[in-house]
C-alpha cells in the first residue's frame, strides 16, 4: 500500500511513467507542469488525496476555468487533469477513480489551416533582410523562417534545437538532428548549403557556439509564446499578414511546396516525422 499521506511522491512516479509511454520531452514537461499544479493545489488546501471528492475537484477547475483562456486551452487542463487523477488511483494515491466522474470538454474544431504562396515568402524574405534591426536578430528571424518553410519543422523542434544538432555527413552534406520529438521519435533533415552558411555566420554574430541556436531575451532559450509572438509581428510588418496565420503555417508551407513538386506521400511522411500517412495527408489533402 502506498503512504497516502504524501502525495508528492506521485510526482518523481507520474514522470517515470511518462517516459516509459515514450512522450515526448515537451509532452512530459507539460503534463508534468499540469500534474504538479493539482499537487500544490491539494497540499495548500490540506485536502485528503486519498478521500478526494469529485466536488473537490470541480471546484479546481472551476478556479481555472475562471482564466482568460480559450475553450480549447480549458479542454487540455481537463484532460491532463483525468490522465494524472487515474494514474493517482492506479497507484493506490486515491481510493476511488476520480477521473472516471470527469465529463470531457469537448475541443473546438481547429481554425483553417493556411500557408504562404511563393510571392509571400519572398516578401518575408525580403522584409527581414532589410529591416532595422540588429544583425543577430535578423539572421535568427531568418533561420527561424527557413527551419519552417525549408525544413518543415515543428515550433517545438526549433525551439529545441542545439548547436550540437547541425552536423555534416561523409559527403560533406549539412543536416541537423532531430532528436526525441513528438512521438519521442528522430530524425535528419538535411538543409541547404545556403542555410548552412547562414547558420555560421548567425553562431558567430551571436558569439554564442554551445547550447541552443534560437534564443529570446536575455540569451536564453526561446519560449513557446516568444516565437509565436514573433512570427505573427512579421507576418503584420512584412505586410502577408491573413486570418489564422501563424508559427505552424510555416510547416503547412513546407507540406504544400512538396505537393506542388509532386513529391510522393510516404516520403513527405518521413521528411516531416509523421507516424501515420493519414497525419501527411491532412496537410497536402487540406482543402
Amino acid at each position: 500500500m502506498k503512504d497516502k499521506t504524501n502525495i508528492t511522491n506521485s510526482y518523481a512516479e507520474y514522470r517515470n511513467y511518462l517516459e516509459i509511454k515514450n512522450k515526448a520531452d515537451s509532452t512530459i514537461a507539460d503534463y508534468c507542469a499540469k500534474a504538479l499544479k493539482l499537487i500544490n493545489y491539494l497540499i495548500r488546501n490540506n485536502i485528503d488525496t486519498y478521500k478526494l471528492r469529485i466536488d473537490q475537484i470541480e471546484s479546481y477547475l472551476a478556479k481555472y476555468k475562471k482564466k482568460s483562456i480559450s475553450n480549447n486551452t480549458y479542454a487540455k487542463f481537463v484532460n491532463c487533469t483525468r490522465i494524472f487523477l487515474s494514474f493517482l488511483y492506479d497507484r493506490e494515491y486515491l481510493e476511488t477513480d476520480i477521473s472516471k466522474k470527469i465529463e470531457p470538454v469537448k475541443k473546438i474544431e481547429t481554425a483553417q489551416r493556411v500557408w504562404l504562396f511563393d510571392n509571400e515568402i519572398a516578401r518575408i524574405e525580403d522584409y527581414i533582410k532589410n529591416r532595422n534591426c540588429k544583425k543577430v536578430e535578423n539572421l535568427r528571424d531568418l533561420i527561424i523562417f527557413y527551419f519552417g518553410v525549408s525544413c518543415g519543422l515543428r515550433r517545438q523542434e526549433i525551439i529545441n534545437l542545439n548547436w550540437s544538432d547541425l552536423k555534416t555527413d561523409e559527403e560533406n552534406r549539412p543536416y541537423i538532428n532531430i532528436l526525441n520529438s513528438k512521438g519521442r521519435k528522430s530524425r535528419i533533415v538535411y538543409i541547404s548549403d545556403s542555410l548552412y552558411e547562414l547558420l555560421k555566420s548567425y553562431r558567430k554574430a551571436s558569439k554564442k557556439y554551445t547550447g541552443a541556436i534560437v534564443r529570446g531575451n536575455y540569451g536564453r532559450r526561446i519560449a513557446k509564446s516568444s516565437l509565436q509572438n514573433l512570427m505573427r509581428a512579421i507576418y503584420r510588418e512584412s505586410g502577408v499578414y491573413k486570418k489564422n496565420l501563424n508559427i505552424h503555417s510555416l510547416r503547412h508551407t513546407y507540406a504544400e511546396r512538396h505537393r506542388d513538386k509532386k513529391t510522393d506521400y510516404t516520403t513527405v511522411m518521413t521528411l516531416m516525422g509523421h507516424s501515420r500517412l493519414d497525419t501527411t495527408m491532412a496537410y497536402v489533402f487540406y482543402n
